[in-house]
């Protein structure tokens, strides 16, 4: 659980993303991004799409099937596929599930640490997240952050909710497999992305917030 607090979130380095301080409630996140099994339990049991398929998952007799190893962060999703996701893991249980704000994320990358450009810290990024590389790793392969957290740089990117829900762009945080210079995988590096966006490189987790009932 992260607590409800005030955090300095941003940099001076970045020109649309300044310094300043920002106030959030309690909330929980994901330790590693969701996987493709995961989200082969949430085709199986409520599909957005019976013939849902991707370079990930196919579909053969009713069913969807992993093509890559299960463990593996699912990618080829787009915003619409994971806030399906979210309200499916809700409606399993008393928990309620939604994609992390963009100011969460970075709250839970740094580990709530104002200047902490990357997860682990200040250190060169080689070595403790997967970046200029093929493709992903299966998650939880590098060290966590202090808070636990993997893969917040690196792997897949991860989709945060829309500022507006009419919106027809989202950010997407953190970076991916696919990036060739480390600065893209720092906390504070905001990218927005078409909702609709379903490729290689773009993944997501999501936060708890509360419970239903009394």
């Amino acid at each position: 659980m992260i607590p409800g607090d005030t955090y300095t979130i941003g940099s001076p380095e970045s020109p649309t993303h300044t310094r300043h301080t920002v106030t959030v409630t309690d909330f929980a996140i994901q330790r590693t991004e969701v996987t493709v099994g995961e989200f082969i339990q949430f085709l199986n049991q409520r599909p957005p799409d019976p013939a849902y398929t991707s370079e990930q998952i196919y579909f053969h007799q009713g069913r969807c099937h992993a093509r890559v190893d299960s463990q593996l962060p699912v990618a080829y999703v787009s915003y619409a596929d994971a806030v399906a996701y979210a309200d499916w893991r809700s409606d399993r249980g008393r928990d309620l599930y939604r994609l992390p704000t963009a100011t969460e994320w970075e709250i839970a990358a740094s580990a709530g640490q104002p200047g902490r450009p990357f997860p682990w810290g200040w250190a060169p990024a080689k070595g403790r997240a997967q970046f200029d590389a093929e493709g992903p790793k299966t998650v939880g392969d590098f060290a966590p952050n202090p808070l636990g957290l993997h893969d917040m740089a690196g792997n897949v990117a991860e989709w945060t909710q829309a500022k507006n829900e009419d919106d027809d762009t989202a950010p997407v945080m953190g970076g991916s497999w696919a990036e060739r210079d480390p600065d893209l995988l720092r906390v504070f590096h905001r990218l927005q992305f078409p909702r609709a966006y379903r490729d290689a490189d773009v993944g997501f987790r999501l936060v708890r917030t509360g419970i239903h009932g009394p």
